[in-house]
């Protein structure tokens, strides 16, 4: 053995130390040594190695699997000019195509999972043009009829559905069907035979071998998932040929009956045979979804399939999928053209009794759920998780068969609805799961339609919910502690929380009282319920910006609410509980400035949390809605000097802990809360020296490598240059901005941040103290524009040239361009500015550039004298002029908003924005109301000095008639 295999086996031994200095060291030395030709090879070859213990192989295999994805394909750096990863060298990834699925099919199944991960990552980059015998390999190891080796077929079939998984969610493209045309031609023969010999092999039985049965029905769930990967795009002619035998079989598959020692004897894991009869109808879903017209002759025999098996099948955990999947069939029939097979009110009642409601019911799974894993709880009964539930599939299939069968489907569940009513009503405490069922049924029998910012949007109208919440909801709500069951109480906020929309104020609001009181009570479920409903409340709007409840509402319990709140993270299991901070960041939002009375207070804990959060931030959502809380706080309380200085005092701590221990999750929080305290100071009002002592800190290398310190430490010094301007330029840290500049603008993926930083120094600082530096600028921005062009930069770069030209005049820009090389200027504009113009984008950065371009037109010399460039400035100004205007963000779009940070809640590698610390834009030149009669104006008033029709007749026809309509409307002409 070669000293160079030796010391990457220690290595990987190493790496799973349990000394993390020494597994570092590891991790290390395995990073650099892929860098090197054959790691690959060698790596792979360890990770099939008779003689190596377990741990090691699995170790050698997952390095094996990280060159892959490293270096086989390397990405291009964002660094101009950057040296990139080694590309893995042609011969070592031949070798590795040869070898990589015999050593796997003998592998350990772990050893075996991750080298089919490094696999699909080859076949990414190479399959199947650089790999062209891997199809007739994968073929050839199959085997033939009569002599297969099924547990090798079996890893065959794995490594083919890792290969043909990644069809199902592609894009549609000429070069996907040249692929799947390619695999359809070599590999659906040999399939469909080995499916017809395994089936007969099932059918025919093998008595008392139990371990065959298992190994073939292990390859028939390959075989339904390797199916439905082939069809995900569309019906191939290759399987419509073959419908009739595949159909078959999957039939035969459906009314199998497994030997009884093949029942699962796991609690949490399905049977094989049951994980088949879930692909089957995972297969014959897609089906009836995308090949509805070729698919309906067997339909009738599927549908009496599906429900003979769901008949027959029990409650046990074990078979929650099969369930789901047929139940997902089942709904799918019914949404389609063929849903008159359950139209006699008989299939209905059937239907309803003996699939519906049984999968309905609340399981003991379900209270120890609740009662123990509340996180997960919600996370499939509030959230919808991406796991299908039972109770989740049996509502969408009472949703699809009332959009159908509207009249009889209400009077059938609302029959069922009474009668699961009354018997609650004779014992609450026994019968509570009467009632539990009966409210999802409402639910579901009511919901056509619903958001996650809204509720139900659109609703059953034949049943009446005003009723139903006044009988049945309300009174839950209302009584005393311990007057109804948990789960009941949960289910009748999940209740009003869906239906707020509909439900009348006059209605909801006595209610809120109590609401309170449920925040708390102990129940985890209950207490986060109960916030994540008044959160919700307070989010309902009458109309545009037209909020249906007020601060009023809440003011005579809003004490009680505030201490409910808080108390509730007392509570064991919610000391990070994300529904009832988030609760807590709405009501200091909705409350404004009427939060100040308690503002101090509020803060107090909340930095006493944060703190305790440093110490272990487990729970992002969570820490997210903290700082929206703290950055609410702020922005009710900005201008109040004396609150501020409170804030700062029980703030500085918490954040100096943050940037001290490094802790990374919450650096950019912290980044943005500091700009948003900077920029809450009045003008003219002094900040603290505490601000300025931490600046120089914020220019280290170091803090600017994390890509999600980027853009919250680009406000943060935006905001620096906005209120110390003076601070920052007497204690010469101008250098050092502009070293953070150049380090931005030259990475590909953050140069416009670079280009933040430059128009902050136009907004903010006098031309004298940084215009020595304008030269070098130039020569950066314009080298990078040479070397590595993107649109995205030039349109940066004609923003900047254009806010420059605004605030300090076009002379300014000339000038400063000319000392990098004499008569560049001329050149830049027009081949940047003048040629990009129409491609700026954002309202603000429209009407500047258009400003901008005219003063370059008009006001400079040396493009008056230059007809050609006058005309290409005026042509691109008018481009920018004839493109519809930016929508704004106003009340319209408050829904979106709002959707947009629930669903970018948490911190992330990139960056979390806090919403309630948002910065509103500026307009840099609020003079110019509208830029199109500006544009008329300014020339009208330029050709009055020097005819310029000529010229304007140069420009394209549809920008020489939106002129003229420009200067109509402002009652100007041209000469």
């Amino acid at each position: 053995m070669s000293d160079d295999v030796q010391a990457v086996i220690d290595a990987l031994r190493a790496s799973y130390a349990q000394d993390a200095s020494q597994r570092a060291r590891a991790e290390e030395f395995l990073a650099t040594r892929s860098r090197a030709d054959g790691f690959s090879l060698i790596a792979l070859e360890l990770a099939v190695r008779d003689g190596l213990d377990d741990a090691t192989r699995q170790a050698a295999a997952v390095a094996f699997k990280n060159a892959v994805k490293r270096h086989w394909d390397p990405i291009e750096p964002e660094e101009v000019g950057a040296v990139g990863e080694r590309e893995t060298s042609a011969e070592e990834k031949r070798r590795v195509r040869e070898s990589v699925v015999g050593l796997m099919l003998r592998a350990p199944r772990l050893v075996a999972a991750q080298l089919s991960e490094a696999l699909s990552l080859v076949c990414a980059c190479d399959f199947p043009e650089r790999w062209e015998g891997l199809l007739p390999e994968l073929v050839q190891r199959l085997g033939t009829p009569g002599a297969r080796n099924y547990a090798e077929a079996a890893g065959v079939l794995t490594t083919a559905n890792a290969i043909f998984k990644r069809y199902r969610g592609a894009v549609k493209s000429q070069e996907l069907y040249r692929e799947l045309k390619y695999v359809l031609d070599t590999f659906t023969k040999p399939l469909l035979e080995l499916t017809l010999e395994v089936s007969a092999a099932l059918e025919a039985g093998v008595h008392g071998n139990v371990e065959h049965t298992r190994q073939l029905l292990q390859c028939m769930r390959l075989i339904c998932r390797i199916f439905y990967s082939l069809n995900s795009q569309e019906l191939p002619e290759v399987f419509e040929d073959a419908m009739a035998e595949w159909m078959g079989t999957f039939h035969k598959l459906l009314v199998y009956v497994a030997p009884a020692e093949l029942a699962s004897k796991d609690a949490e894991k399905a049977s094989e045979a049951d994980e088949v009869k879930a692909a089957v109808c995972d297969n014959i879903n897609l089906y009836i979804e995308k090949s509805e017209e070729e698919f309906a002759p067997y339909l009738q025999t599927f549908v009496q399939d599906v429900w003979t098996l769901l008949m027959a099948t029990d409650q046990a955990t074990n078979r929650d999928h099969l369930v789901t999947s047929g139940v997902k069939f089942l709904t799918a029939v019914a949404s389609s053209v063929h849903h008159k097979l359950f139209e006699s009110p008989d299939t209905l009642r059937q239907i309803c009794e003996n699939i519906i409601i049984p999968n309905l019911q609340f399981r003991d799974d379900d209270e120890e759920l609740f009662n123990d894993n509340y996180v997960e709880y919600i996370r499939r009964d509030l959230e919808g998780s991406d796991a299908d539930t039972r109770r989740r599939g049996s509502c969408e299939l009472v949703k699809a068969l009332t959009a159908k069968f509207p009249q009889h489907v209400t009077g059938a569940i609302t029959g069922y609805v009474t009668s699961l009513l009354g018997q609650y009503v004779t014992d609450p405490n026994k019968f509570w799961k009467a009632k539990d069922a009966a409210i999802y049924l409402v639910m579901a029998l009511t919901i056509r339609a619903k958001s996650l910012v809204k509720g139900a949007t659109e609703t059953n109208d034949l049943v009446n919910i005003v009723d139903f919440f006044n009988q049945h909801i309300a009174p839950e709500l209302a009584a005393a502690k311990g007057g109804s069951h948990p789960v009941v109480r949960a289910d009748a906020l999940k209740f009003l929380t869906m239906f707020r929309q509909q439900l009348p104020k006059s209605l909801v609001a006595p209610l809120l009282p109590s609401l309170v009181q449920l925040l708390a009570v102990e129940e985890n479920v209950v207490h986060s319920y109960a916030a994540n409903c008044v959160e919700r409340l307070l989010t309902v709007r009458d109309g545009p910006g037209a909020f249906r409840y007020t601060s009023a509402d809440l003011a005579p319990f809003i004490q009680q609410l505030y201490t409910n709140m808080f108390q509730a993270f007392n509570v064991p299991d919610s000391a990070e509980n994300e529904y009832v901070m988030k609760c807590v960041m709405r009501i200091i939002a909705f409350s404004g400035a009427d939060v100040k009375p308690v503002a101090t207070i509020c803060l107090q804990q909340l930095s006493t949390m944060l703190l305790e959060l440093c110490k272990n931030p487990r729970n992002p959502t969570f820490a997210h809605y903290l700082f929206e809380s703290v950055a609410s706080l702020v922005k009710n309380v900005s201008g109040d000097a004396a609150l501020m200085v409170q804030f700062e005092q029980l703030l500085f701590p918490a954040f100096q802990h943050v940037l001290t221990a490094d802790v990374v999750e919450f650096t950019p929080y912290v980044f943005q809360l500091l700009a948003q305290m900077i920029e809450s100071y009045p003008p003219g009002v002094t900040m603290p020296d505490s601000y300025m002592a931490i600046f120089p800190a914020l220019l280290t290398p170091l803090m600017w490598d994390r890509r999600a310190n980027v853009t919250p430490l680009v406000r943060l010094l935006k905001a620096y240059l906005t209120k110390t301007p003076q601070a920052i330029v007497a204690g010469g840290h101008l250098q050092g901005v502009l070293g953070v500049f150049q380090k931005l603008v030259s990475n590909k993926a953050q140069d416009h941040q670079g280009f933040y930083i430059l128009n902050s120094f136009v907004e903010s600082l006098a031309l004298e103290a940084w215009g020595q530096f304008l030269p070098t600028i130039w020569s950066i921005l314009f080298q990078r524009q040479q070397t590595s062009r993107t649109p995205k930069f030039s349109r940066c770069l004609v923003v900047f040239t254009s806010a420059l030209c605004v605030k300090h005049g076009p002379a300014s820009v000339s000038d400063s361009v000319n000392k990098v090389q004499p008569g560049i200027f001329d050149m830049i504009l027009d081949n940047v500015v003048a040629a990009e113009i129409a491609g700026v984008t954002g309202k603000l950065e429209r009407k500047l550039t258009c400003v901008a371009a005219l003063k370059f037109a008009t006001e400079l010399p040396a493009t008056i004298d230059r007809p050609g460039a006058f005309a290409k400035l005026v042509a691109g100004i008018l481009a920018q002029c004839l493109k519809p205007d930016d929508v704004e963000n106003d009340a319209a779009n408050d829904d979106a908003l709002l959707e947009e940070m629930e669903v970018n809640a948490g911190y992330a590698a990139s960056y979390s924005k806090l919403t309630q610390a948002a910065l509103k834009e500026t307009d840099p030149v609020p003079d110019v109301p509208d830029v199109r009669l500006h544009v008329a104006k300014t020339l009208a008033t330029f050709s009055a000095q020097r005819p310029i029709a000529a010229i304007i007749a140069t420009v394209p026809v549809e920008a020489q008639q939106a002129l003229s309509e420009y200067c109509a409307r402002a009652g100007v002409g041209l000469n």
